[in-house]
Parts: C-alpha cells; structure tokens; sequence
C-alpha cells in the first residue's frame, strides 16, 4: 500500500514540475513574438510636464507601450479657454493612417489655432525598464515635446492612442506653475507576474498533494497497528 502512496506522490511532483515548465515556456515564447508581446496593452503616461522661456511654452508628454515607442500611433494636445472652446488642437503623428505597415513617419498637424512651431518641436524614444522576465531595458517609451509661440490658455487635454486604439488621457490646466499627479491606467498582467502566479499555483498544488500523502500514510499506518492488535 505505501509503495502506492510514494508512486502517486512522485506523479504528482513530476506533474506540477511540467505544469511550472508549461508556464515559463509560454512567457518566454510570447516575449519572443514581436517586441515585449503583451497583448492588448494600451499607452500610458510616464510624465507630463509644461516649461515656459521668454517665448515659448512647451507641452512635455512622455509615453510608454509595453509593444514598443513605434506601436504609438499619435499625440494629440488640445488647448482651451475658460468655456472649453479650442483655442490649439495639435496632433503628433507616427503613422499617415492607422493601416499604414511602412515605417514611422513623423507628421505634425495643426487643426485649430497657428501656434505651434514644428521645427522647435521635438520627440525622441526612451528607454524603460518594464516589469519583464529579463528586467530588460527597451524602447518601450517616447517623449514628444510640443513648442508653442505663447499664448493665454485655461486647460489642457493630452490623448495618446496605439495602433490598436486603445487610449490614456489627462486634463488639467494650463499653467506651467501646475505639477500633474502621477497618471495609472489599467495595464496587462506582465508575463513575469503571470509565470509568478503560474508557479504559485503549481507549487500550492505540491504543498496540497504532499499534505495528502501525510495523511494518508499516517491513516495506512493507524489501520496497520490496529490489524496487529
């Protein structure tokens, strides 16, 4: 009976071992596939920022995509008075069309107002460290600085939006003396955390599996003595 016992347990370990293997294999091949690979995952603020000089203001947005800087597919910034009427509707753009599979193409589009100076304006990729199984540092970021002749303003509205239309987006006013709070979105469950979760649950499953065993030797054991009184 006990040899059944050991035999069922040791199943049940090299089980739950190919269970934890399943799950690692499958975050590493979704790393593998184009870029971080996190699918459905949206843009989100990292900073926002507005700075003035003696002639200009400048609108400051940081980005990042879990897929990549180049999985962003626009900035818009609209300016409004103090009866949300447009006053500057701006747009930074990586792509002609949201169809379009050739390389980024930088378009700045001006739709309201004659403000924004696009040889001042500027964006460059940042590199970020994400929540990934190597930790790794990527491209995942992009910081896109719009220069503006100055102009009086009550608020501001930033949306970014992704090749697959997803979306984040802030108002607040229009003043270089106000520090935005930090922006959190809703994001995917990074393929670390999920392999974590993966391995948690495999290993509660050996602890469980293993108690049983006790049990259940300790019962064969208890039925044993009491045959031999």
């Amino acid at each position: 009976m006990s040899s059944i016992f050991h035999s069922r347990r040791c199943l049940s370990l090299v089980f739950s071992v190919f269970l934890v293997f399943l799950v690692v294999q499958a975050g590493t091949s979704r790393a593998q596939q184009g870029g971080i690979g996190v699918d459905n995952d949206g843009p989100s603020f990292i900073d926002i920022s507005l700075t003035e000089t003696d002639d200009f203001t400048y609108v400051n947005v940081e980005v990042k995509d879990l897929n990549g800087w180049n999985d962003i597919f626009s900035i818009n910034v609209t300016i409004m008075d103090n009866q949300d009427r447009p006053i500057s509707r701006v747009s930074y753009m990586q792509y002609s069309s949201l169809g379009s599979t050739s390389v980024a193409t930088i378009l700045w589009n001006q739709t309201a107002g004659d403000y924004l100076d696009t040889t001042r304006s500027t964006w460059i990729p940042l590199p970020v460290a994400p929540w990934n199984p190597d930790n790794a540092v990527v491209e995942i970021g992009l910081r896109v600085s719009f220069a503006f002749h100055k102009f009086s303003g009550y608020s501001i509205n930033i949306l970014a939006m992704d090749r697959g239309q997803l979306t984040c987006e802030y108002n607040g006013p229009f003043s270089a003396e106000y520090t935005p709070a930090p922006v959190f979105s809703d994001v995917v469950i990074p393929i670390s955390l999920s392999s974590f979760i993966g391995i948690g649950g495999a290993g509660f499953m050996v602890y469980r599996r293993h108690s049983n065993n006790k049990l259940a030797k300790a019962v064969e054991a208890s039925h044993s003595t009491s045959g031999e009184k």
